[in-house]
């Protein structure tokens, strides 16, 4: 019986999987797509339309094997190279619709609702949703939020046979429009895990913190340069490295401003974007993670922190408000104004991290999050 064929479009900034990050949807993403590389499954084949962030390449259409049974396709977000302006989800839509009509696909995954507008595909459809209205998307120029959070959700509403979110929040947003949904959580890159192993805990006045996220004002990085402020002025020597590229330019200057204002030069460093060799180095030369995002469809960055063996000092948000109880169990601690700094040294002293490894492994690898992707389109297929 022949492989039923799947078309994944997904934004990617490379297929090198862990190279290169352009955010959380693109970690995600690069997961899935290693993974049916490196797994052959009987009953399926694939074809991967890579949507490039950075447009790193003309639009060619070249079709690049990955292995025998998953093809890929770049698809550059922007016009840029051709020389004209034309609208980032024209541009992109269009060429979606000229690869499914060519591709002639079973069932399309699309990982961004947008990509199913105007596709033509007749047959089966899935789409994860990591963002919507203005939920896991950054503001910009009145137009521009207008299109992307009111006229898009009109236009995609009654697309895809199934609806996959992330998270909790993305589900209640959407039934509270009608719309039915279910979660399915992302997965933690296995890397996090091999490389994690206790690391050596430095003496309790001498703490190496890492954060690592895009700078932008919903990440709420200035509670973790308050935290080490907290700490030092308590007698503790510490460090904070701070992980992640600027997507807000006046947001990452006002956080600069208030590390010098802080008298904190000496204590926090900012190191830029990292890839995931270079991310998981770095937090096994630390000692605690710390995350105080504002908000979170998922929130995978604090997983990958306790994935890698560090205890982690967090606000309540995305996964880790939705399953609190299972995060305490692991030791988290959740920072409020109330949190001591008698607190958080236990936090980081009594820290299991082999118990805590081994219990979110069972829950957040790829292997069952693609078994629970692969389940809806045995699911859907059957019914076509």
């Amino acid at each position: 019986m022949p492989k039923q064929h799947v078309v994944l479009i997904m934004p990617l900034s490379t297929y090198m999987w862990g190279t290169e990050n352009c955010g959380g949807v693109d970690s995600v993403c690069q997961m899935l797509g290693e993974y049916l590389v490196n797994k052959v499954n009987p009953d399926f084949e694939y074809t991967i339309i890579g949507l490039d962030p950075q447009s790193k390449t003309p639009y060619t259409g070249e079709v690049i094997s990955l292995a025998e049974h998953v093809n890929f396709i770049w698809l550059p977000c922007s016009s840029k190279h051709t020389g004209f302006k034309i609208p980032g989800i024209v541009w992109q839509n269009w060429h979606i619709r000229k690869l499914l009509k060519k591709l002639q696909p079973d069932l399309v995954h699309a990982h961004l609702w947008s990509f199913l507008i105007g596709s033509g595909h007749r047959g089966k459809s899935i789409v994860t949703i990591h963002s919507y209205k203005q939920i896991g998307r950054h503001s910009f120029d009145f137009l521009n939020n207008l299109f992307y959070e009111k006229i898009i959700p009109l236009l995609t509403k009654s697309l895809g046979d199934k609806k996959i979110v992330v998270g909790k929040i993305l589900k209640d947003a959407l039934l509270k429009d009608g719309i039915e949904s279910e979660i399915i959580y992302n997965p933690i890159d296995d890397s996090f895990f091999n490389a994690s192993k206790k690391p050596p805990r430095s003496s309790n006045n001498s703490l190496q913190f890492i954060t690592c996220s895009l700078i932008n004002p919903k990440k709420n990085i200035e509670q973790a340069i308050f935290l080490i402020a907290k700490l030092k002025n308590s007698g503790f020597n510490c460090h904070l490295n701070i992980v992640g590229g600027v997507s807000n330019a006046l947001y990452s200057q006002n956080i600069i401003n208030t590390v010098e204002e802080q008298g904190l030069c000496s204590e926090i460093s900012f190191l830029g974007k990292k890839n995931k060799r270079e991310l998981v180095e770095l937090y096994s030369h630390a000692d605690c993670g710390i995350f105080t995002s504002k908000e979170e469809t998922f929130g995978l960055v604090p997983l990958e922190i306790i994935a890698s063996g560090l205890p982690l000092l967090c606000t309540e948000v995305g996964i880790l408000s939705e399953k609190k109880s299972f995060f305490e169990s692991l030791g988290v601690l959740y920072l409020n104004e109330n949190t001591t700094v008698d607190q958080i040294n236990k936090c980081i002293n009594e820290h299991d991290s082999k118990f805590s490894v081994d219990v979110l492994k069972n829950e957040f690898n790829v292997s069952e999050i693609i078994k629970k992707y692969h389940f809806l389109y045995y699911q859907l297929l059957e019914k076509k």
